[in-house]
Formats: structure tokens, C-alpha cells, sequence
């Protein structure tokens, strides 16, 4: 049997994390299995479906590398087919259309027994058929129905397992009658947890959640994104945090999903964007993300990367060396104008020319061992000599490496910022 499973989001609002899991985790079992991952949009309720959702949606899925191995299906266009469907199950007086004589059409649900989901992450769930209606199966309004829709849909599909939330339990029975009813192949069923927030409350953007691509323009990485939302409910057998989709696809096993909800943890997601940039290398964030790296050399990007925590951060954390003009606030000024800071700059400056020659990494040796030269000639402790040089050259009290500084900052901006706390 080939695993064949299927992500059916309706496009009546946009693709939110939650939703992102579930599309996830199927794909996941699917890569796993060499099996398919198929996408279908359900777009029955046609008054709340709108094509700016449809394109949110696609547009999140794609940028997270998760895509249809198969065309992309929409629902109400198999309208006719699920007519058909209905028209069956009339005339086997499985159904019966509204006493009342409206257009909707009736399900006949079995009184008597019991329906159990053997479900692969919760084990069995037992239904008593007496606790359910007949079913609406065509509305009023001409409409098929949810329940009925996807069972029609999922089995003319050759869907083997749908994945999804646990929310959808009780819809579960209801779909397992019109299999039976329809004489389809029922496919194997599981159900995994909610996502929740830090309250347990259902999760929402107070939480931090936010759509996907939105997660995209505040700067997090697509790897990041499947990263986490993968170890919420699925842990590996390995215990490992970070992996590559590759990884993720060979280790995702359904028997190691949890039962527990899982809660929602924005750190921890900033915590994993930050390892997986740490993992570029400065030429690969260059050319990938070039509209957060504009202007920044990859000199510079060598030396703030493992600061950066979202893609957004880069141009601050390489204003320092970007920064034209930069001016001391009146305590810095006190600071500058110490005796022992004085001699500090001054003796900078009467070495700095030996430093601007080789290669970077060459330049950033030479730098180091002036201010190493700095310390021992004047005796000073090295808070003396670090502080007040940083705040010369920066006006901040924290930053890269001074190495960094007097290399990255180039020679004539070094000189030109000593020179002004040589004159404080």
C-alpha cells in the first residue's frame, strides 16, 4: 500500500500555526513512508472562502517547502460529484431529502451498536451509535456538507491516513457511517494534540501565534518554523532538537506523538531561529536574505551572526559599524576625559597604522595585539583600556569585539573617532 495522506485547509481565513502543524506532520508521515502528500482546498462554504486566503495559504506552505506532490484540488469544483454521491445513498433510502420540503437531504445514522476509532495515537475510541442524529448531508441551501464532502473526497482521492486534530473526534464517527455507508474503504485515523498557550488556553496572537507569514516578515527561518512546530506533540527517539527537514523526515514516527497537548512557546522558537542562523554561513545569508543584508559586508555579517535572533536584527546589530556619525552623551564625555582613557587613545593612535594590511583575519590578529601592547605599556587594567575605547568608537557600552571594531570600522573612521575623544 502506498501512504497517501492530504492537507485540507479551507481558505476563510490565513494559515495560522496550528493549521501549519497538521500540514506538517502529514507531510512528514508521508516523506517517511515514500508515500504522497497531496493538497486539497475546501471551498464548499463559498461565502466565507476568499482567494486572498487560498493565496495566504499557498504562499505559507511554499515558503516552508511543504508542497503538493500531486495538482492542487478544489473541493467545490467536484460539486457534481458529490451530488452524485447524495443521489446514491436516496436511492438506496439511506438518506431521505427534509420532510418539511426544503432542498436539504438527510443521512440515516445507525440507532443501534457501536463505532470505534482505532486511532494510531490515541489507541481505540468508542462511540455509542444511539448519541447521534441523522445527519445533514445537502443543506437548504444546496450546499454539501462538511462530514459528507471530505468522506467523498478523501476516499476518491486513495487517501490511507488523515492526520489531523484532535478537535475533529466527534466528526470522526460521523464520517466512519458514510464510509460504510458508501461501501468506502476506511482509511486509518489519527489524532494529535492542540497547540495551546503558555496558559493552556486555546492558542492565539496574545500568545505570540501568529500567522505564517507573518513568522516569514518578522524574519524566521523557514527550517526554523518546520523545526519547531515539529516538537510540538513529536519528540524523536533520539531526543535531538535541532534538524534539517531531511532529518525530520527520516525520524518522524506517528507512535511517538504525544497524547498531551502541547503549549506554545515563542522563546523557544526565537532560541531555534538563532541556532539555525549560527548554522549559515555569512555567504549563504547574504544571498538568500539580501533584503536584510543590504549594504552590510559579509565581514560584518561574519561577526554579528551569532547575535542575530530574527533576520530582522541584522541592520541593528550592524549599525555599529554602519553608523556614520556617532556623539557622546555627557557622562561618556566625563568618562572620555579621564587621564588613563586619554593615554589609551593616544596610544592607539600612534600604532593603528600597523594594523590595516593582509588578510581580515590577519588584520583582526594585529588588532588584538595592539591593544594587548596597550595594556602592558600603560599598566592599566584592561576594564580601562576596554571601556572607554568602545564608547570612543561606538558611544555604546556593549557590542562586537574591539578587534572587530578597529578593523571593521576602517582606518580613517577610527582615527577620525579617537581624534574626538582626544579632544573631549
Amino acid at each position: 500500500m502506498t501512504v497517501r495522506v492530504r492537507f485540507a485547509p479551507s481558505p476563510t481565513g490565513s494559515l495560522h500555526i496550528g493549521s501549519v502543524r497538521t500540514a506538517l506532520f502529514n507531510y512528514l508521515f508521508a516523506r517517511h513512508h515514500n508515500g504522497k502528500f497531496v493538497l486539497r482546498i475546501e471551498d464548499t462554504d463559498q461565502e466565507r472562502s476568499k482567494k486572498e486566503y487560498e493565496a495566504d495559504i499557498l504562499a505559507g506552505l511554499d515558503w516552508l517547502g511543504i508542497q503538493s506532490d500531486e495538482p492542487l484540488i478544489h473541493q467545490n469544483a467536484r460539486r457534481a460529484i458529490h451530488l452524485q454521491y447524495i443521489d446514491k445513498l436516496l436511492a438506496s433510502g439511506l438518506a431521505y431529502k427534509d420532510p418539511e420540503g426544503s432542498p436539504a437531504v438527510f443521512f440515516r445514522v445507525p440507532s443501534a451498536g457501536e463505532t470505534v476509532i482505532s486511532d494510531l495515537v490515541k489507541g481505540d475510541i468508542v462511540f455509542q451509535n444511539k448519541d447521534f442524529k441523522d445527519q445533514v448531508i445537502l443543506k437548504s441551501d444546496g450546499s454539501v456538507t462538511y462530514n459528507f464532502a471530505v468522506v467523498v473526497d478523501d476516499s476518491e482521492m486513495g487517501i490511507t491516513h488523515i492526520i489531523r486534530g484532535e478537535d475533529h473526534i466527534s466528526n470522526t464517527p460521523k464520517q466512519i457511517f458514510l464510509y460504510q455507508a458508501l461501501g468506502f474503504a476506511l482509511p486509518k485515523f489519527a489524532h494529535i494534540p492542540m497547540i495551546l498557550g503558555p496558559d493552556r488556553s486555546k492558542l492565539s496572537k496574545r500568545h505570540g501565534a501568529a500567522s505564517v507569514n507573518e513568522y516569514r516578515r518578522a524574519g524566521y527561518l523557514p527550517e526554523a518554523v518546520l523545526n519547531y512546530l515539529a516538537l510540538l506533540g513529536w519528540t524523536p527517539a533520539d531526543g535531538t532538537e535541532l534538524m534539517t527537514p531531511a532529518e525530520l523526515c527520516r525520524k518522524f514516527d506517528l507512535t511517538r506523538v504525544s497524547l498531551s497537548n502541547s503549549i506554545f512557546d515563542i522563546e523557544k522558537l526565537k532560541w531555534l531561529n538563532c541556532q539555525k542562523i549560527k548554522q549559515l554561513d555569512s555567504d549563504e545569508l547574504y544571498n538568500n536574505y539580501t533584503e536584510y543584508c543590504e549594504n552590510i559586508s559579509r565581514e560584518i555579517l561574519d561577526v554579528i551572526k551569532d547575535d542575530i535572533v530574527l533576520l530582522s536584527d541584522i541592520k541593528e546589530k550592524a549599525a555599529v559599524f554602519c553608523t556614520e556619525n556617532i556623539s557622546y552623551n555627557d557622562e561618556q564625555k566625563t568618562e572620555l576625559k579621564t587621564d588613563s582613557a586619554q593615554i589609551v587613545f593616544r596610544e592607539i593612535t600612534a600604532k593603528l597604522e600597523n594594523v590595516y594590511s593582509g588578510a581580515i583575519n590577519e588584520q583582526y590578529a594585529k588588532a588584538q595585539a595592539l591593544i594587548d601592547d596597550v595594556i602592558k605599556v600603560t599598566g592599566l587594567k584592561k576594564s580601562l583600556v576596554f571601556h572607554p575605547l568602545r564608547i570612543a568608537l561606538t558611544a555604546q557600552k556593549s557590542g562586537p569585539g574591539l578587534k572587530f571594531l578597529l578593523v571593521l570600522l576602517g582606518k580613517e573612521k577610527v582615527k577620525e573617532r579617537l581624534a574626538n575623544a582626544l579632544g573631549c
